[in-house]
């Protein structure tokens, strides 16, 4: 007899127990509804763009956010945070203020901690009616009068969008001059993990690593592969979380090219 499919669930819970304040839970659920539920749990914001592909599966245990994070990423995304400038009570030393998830590796494979993996999709019989292209009904969206609306569409083309698509790659050089800064971002990690257009790339990182918004500055930065003269300049921006990302990619170009 077959073993029960696992209850999808993700629950944190906060203790006083010493080294093991917070305890987290994930029983296949998309990466992206763990990362809203620690959230909604903690109020700290988890800002990501683009994660691993997958249910998760995991048990993390660990004294702060930034440890129950790295726990289940695993080194399958990289974490940046933003901890308290001034923290207002002696027991919040060490927690965080914001964090980041970037950067996330594009291997196909499934995200378990566990091991656990998704059966592979069963093949869909193909029949002669006509569906709507989901990259149309994206790019309408994309260009609502809601921000959140917008930045959520621009986001869901990552997976959905053709590549080489003009229209898509209009529509991103259009939406990385948003008025809004969530937009701005979100287009900015599409556009730069998305097109090919390597040209079109460079100008919109050579502008976002100046935008008012630290968030896009800071996609800017994950957005960078080599251009080592954009991430100097990254290495003096008022924001620390910024200034950080730059100058830990920055060390990493360098032991390459010194190899």
């Amino acid at each position: 007899m077959a073993a029960p499919a696992e209850k999808p669930m993700a629950e944190l819970v906060i203790s006083t127990n010493k080294g093991s304040e917070l305890q987290l839970e994930v029983r296949q659920i998309p990466m992206a509804e763990v990362l809203k539920a620690i959230t909604a749990k903690t109020q700290v914001p988890i800002h990501f763009s683009v994660l691993p592909d997958g249910l998760v599966t995991a048990t993390c245990v660990g004294s702060t956010l930034k440890q129950v994070l790295e726990c289940l990423l695993e080194r399958r995304a990289d974490l940046v945070v933003r901890y308290p400038h001034i923290p207002d009570k002696s027991e919040s030393k060490g927690q965080l203020a914001e964090a980041w998830v970037l950067g996330s590796r594009q291997d196909g494979t499934a995200c378990s901690l566990t091991g656990n993996t998704l059966p592979e999709q069963s093949q869909q019989v193909s029949d002669t009616t006509a569906k709507p292209n989901p990259s149309d009904t994206l790019l309408k969206m994309a260009k609502s009068n809601n921000a959140a609306g917008r930045a959520e569409a621009i986001g869901a083309l990552l997976a959905a969008g053709t590549k080489d698509d003009p229209k898509i790659q209009e529509m991103l050089e259009d939406a990385v001059h948003d008025e809004d800064a969530n937009v701005r971002a979100q287009a900015l990690s599409t556009l730069t993990h998305w097109s090919n257009d390597t040209e079109s790339i460079s100008v919109a990182l050579s502008e976002a690593i100046h935008d008012g918004s630290a968030d896009v500055r800071l996609m800017a930065v994950d957005g960078i592969t080599d251009d080592v003269d954009l991430l100097q300049q990254a290495v003096n921006d008022s924001d620390e979380v910024v200034r950080t990302t730059a100058i830990t990619k920055l060390e990493s170009l360098m032991k390459q090219a010194a190899q």
